[in-house]
């Protein structure tokens, strides 16, 4: 007789079996894992005076035990709840409620959704985010048991967004991981990847444990096919389960493990680890874990021929489903019935509310048009009056504001045009200063103010150091002299010629001139510069002053945003501005010049380059800076874009063509 006809011969018996196992799964004392936590938690039951302080303690007994054993959790969820009902404890009804809804989630969906729904409601009369937060978790695993992926990471993404709001970073740890095993559960690896890692960094941040990160990395290193890593996941999982003294999350892992040696085709190994997930789960009476484990070891017991080993875990697989997936097709029928309430009863109270919508409509429409009457005999020419004195102002404040931000620019280019001049003839008028002292002790030897030495060739060298430094002097003078007859051309004709310029020079020196600049205006900021200017940037036909200013332009905007967020941040934060340039494949060249500033917001990204638009406070910005730097580089065939995430930093990014050969 076949395998086949076997099953359905005593499939009865398979049932009452299993049944028996499952009454002994409830009902059998198991070996409880002691720990100090509990211990601590009992003498502070025996000890606290105080009804609400012992209820959240009541909690807290029930949370230790849920890793343990179920129906121990049950018993101090509802201890916890009549003491909280019985002194009018809201908060702490909510908690037990949760705590409570917990344990049924096991062995009944329908009651578990519905303690959990209760919970919900007392945290938000109460507001109560905390309590709002977990229970929306909650929920979110029972739809994600229903295969219902839209509402179950609806209600887990929610979560999330008020443990960012609350700044609780454990919980957002709980919830990103959740995020990361339903996304696994749904077979969508790459984003089951970005959150698991997520909450891995963020765990090892704040020192939380990680035995359920650890699981959902394996799960994802397994299915990308990376079988080392995934061996690694899993075995640090279990150590830290282990440690913890969680069944659940040792379940997990055993089970994970116990997959990836069943797809190498190691089946002792696969038993060995599924036999040990079947262990913790059946100690803390979690049944979604006794089917998972109990269908590995069928799975592997019939690849091996072991009919009998097999044909026992295949009862239990269909006990298990009976219990599991019979609950679950009853909240499907539950819910469609209850959605198909909830739309009957919308459409009803829609219509009641449109029939009673038209009759205010018909009366407030009969009343405006006897209003509107009077208003356009009574009141029209007042009101154009007043619309035309109203067009007036606006138009002369309008002018005003416009002439005030024409002004303040103009002020602002006259500043920057001064700050490049001063910097221009600083060098050649420092080696003036510096010549002329030399030349000046020279002198004063020749006039006998120290006695030379009589040695002729002494006083010849004397003498041509003298000449020598003259020439200094006169080169100096005359290169800042062509400076401004430079400057002073260019601005008489509005015009200059493009030449060929090393934009790592330019770069680097307008760098320092904006850095120099606003340290005039604060001298107490300081920021760390950093360039990385490729070498092999071939030298570009610009107007080098126009493309200086736009330089010049987006990197004080650069340095602004750091020493604004400086303002703000914690004393761990390290203003920072870099500059780069590098060669395109195209042979086009790009300058990037990046911060760790305020950033930009998504809706203001599109309006910086308008004129008159700033995202500095008032009075520190005219709204024409980014606006003429975008001109200057369209005028040179190239383009500006900019790339910023809010209170993370913003990057613009300068190319220009690449010049014919």
């Amino acid at each position: 007789m076949s395998r086949l006809c076997i099953i359905p011969l005593f499939k009865l018996l398979y049932r009452a079996i299993v049944f028996g196992l499952l009454l002994m799964l409830h009902a059998a004392p198991s070996v409880q894992a002691q720990s100090p936590a509990l211990d601590s938690l009992r003498r502070l039951v025996q000890q606290t005076p105080s009804d609400t302080n012992r209820v959240l303690l009541l909690c807290q007994m029930s949370d230790q035990y849920w890793v343990l054993r179920v129906d121990s959790a049950a018993a101090y969820a509802n201890q916890a709840l009549a003491l909280a009902r019985r002194t009018g404890y809201r908060h702490g009804e909510g908690e037990a409620l949760n705590r409570l809804g917990s344990v049924y989630r096991e062995s009944n969906l329908a009651q578990a959704l519905e303690l959990f729904q209760q919970s919900l409601r007392l945290g938000e009369a109460t507001h109560d985010l905390r309590l709002q937060a977990q229970n929306l978790r909650s929920i979110g695993i029972i739809y994600v048991y229903l295969r219902d992926r839209r509402e179950g990471l609806s209600y887990y993404f929610r979560a999330l967004c008020l443990g960012e709001k609350m700044h609780d970073e454990k919980r957002m740890v709980i919830e990103l991981s959740n995020i990361g095993l339903a996304y696994d559960l749904y077979n969508e690896v790459d984003s089951s990847r970005i959150f698991q890692e997520r909450a891995y960094q963020l765990a090892r941040r704040i020192d939380t444990p990680t035995n359920y990160i650890l699981y959902g990395l394996g799960q994802v290193a397994r299915k990308q096919g990376r079988p080392t890593e995934a061996l690694d996941f899993y075995r640090r999982s279990i150590r830290e389960s282990k440690k913890l003294h969680h069944s659940r999350s040792t379940n997990f892992s055993c089970v994970g493990l116990a997959t990836l040696y069943q797809q190498q085709g190691r089946l002792d190994s696969s038993i060995y680890y599924a036999r040990l997930g079947y262990q913790a789960a059946q100690l803390n009476g979690f049944l979604r874990g006794v089917l998972n484990a109990s269908l590995l070891l069928t799975q592997d017991f019939r690849t091996r021929g072991t009919v009998d080993s097999a044909f026992k875990y295949q009862g239990r697989v269909l006990a298990m489903k009976d219990t599991l997936f019979g609950q679950e097709k009853v909240m499907r029928l539950q819910g469609l019935s209850y959605r198909e309430q909830q739309r009957a009863q919308q459409a009803i109270a829609s219509q009641a509310m449109l029939k009673s919508r038209y009759q205010t409509y018909a009366l407030l429409g009969g009343l405006a048009v006897l209003l509107l009457i009077v208003a356009l005999l009574v009141r029209g020419r007042r009101q154009q009056h007043r619309a035309n004195e109203a067009l007036q102002a606006s138009l002369a404040e309008l002018k005003e504001a416009q002439l005030m931000l024409v002004q303040r620019e103009k002020m602002a280019f006259l500043g920057e045009l001064t700050a490049g001049v001063a910097h221009e003839l600083q060098n050649p008028l420092g080696f003036v200063k510096q010549f002329a002292a030399a030349s000046t002790g020279l002198v004063e030897e020749i006039n006998g103010a120290q006695r030379l030495t009589h040695d002729g060739a002494l006083d010849r060298e004397i003498l041509a150091g003298l000449k020598q430094n003259l020439q200094e002097i006169s080169q100096h003078g005359q290169r800042a002299t062509a400076i401004i007859k430079g400057m002073l051309e260019h601005a008489r004709t509005g015009q200059a010629p493009r030449v060929s310029t090393d934009l790592n020079h330019l770069v680097q020196e307008y760098l320092c001139l904006a850095y120099d600049g606003v340290r005039q205006q604060d001298p107490q900021f300081t920021a760390q510069l950093t360039t990385h200017l490729e070498a092999a940037v071939p030298p570009v036909s610009v107007v080098a002053p126009d493309l200086g200013r736009a330089v010049l332009n987006l990197c004080t905007n650069a340095l602004h945003a750091v020493r604004q967020r400086q303002k703000t941040a914690d004393t761990s934060y390290q203003p920072q501005v870099t500059v780069s340039t590098q060669t395109q494949p195209d042979g086009a060249v790009a300058i990037s010049i990046r911060d760790n500033g305020v950033g930009i917001p998504a809706d203001e990204q599109t309006r910086i380059f308008e004129p008159f638009f700033t995202t500095k406070p008032m009075g520190e910005g005219t709204g024409l800076g980014l606006s003429l730097s975008h001109d200057i580089v369209k005028s040179h065939g190239g383009t500006l874009q900019v790339q910023s995430q809010e209170g993370e930093g913003t990057e613009f990014v300068l190319t220009l063509p690449a010049v014919p050969s």
